[in-house]
């Protein structure tokens, strides 16, 4: 899955409030989830947890920002690496770095319907006033 960005306009939502709504999501699908706010928006991530996965060193993530202002703000998702302590300066270097593009077959067929559910969910809620 590659970085998908979609863009919001004249919604005037609450940034925190879409914060929740995408925790809440990923909540609710089973993800072990982690955020934290940075100086133009909020930072979300969410992994499968599981003996397996850590038994693989499978570290990555879907990974969200919110960027911008109620009326006008956009939504990034992608997959990137789990961030150990979403502190101020990880989270600057996160919004620097590109996230991760590739990922094997069977994850990247899983990944693509999670972001399908997610897209529905998240657009819906918006557009419902959030």
């Amino acid at each position: 899955m590659k970085e998908v960005i979609r863009d919001f306009q004249g919604k005037n939502v609450e940034l925190k409030k879409v914060a929740e709504l995408v925790n809440s999501f990923f909540t609710d699908e089973g993800f072990r989830v982690q955020s934290a706010e940075h100086p133009n928006g909020y930072l979300v991530q969410a992994a499968k947890g599981g003996f397996l996965r850590t038994l693989l060193a499978m570290d990555r993530a879907f990974t969200v920002v919110i960027e911008g202002e109620p009326s006008d703000f956009k939504i990034r998702l992608g997959v990137g690496k789990w961030l150990k302590d979403l502190g101020v300066a990880a989270i600057e270097a996160f919004i620097l770095t590109p996230l991760v593009a590739f990922v094997e077959v069977p994850e990247a067929l899983w990944s693509y319907e999670i972001e399908h559910q997610f897209w529905h969910y998240i657009e819906t809620q918006i557009e419902l006033g959030a």
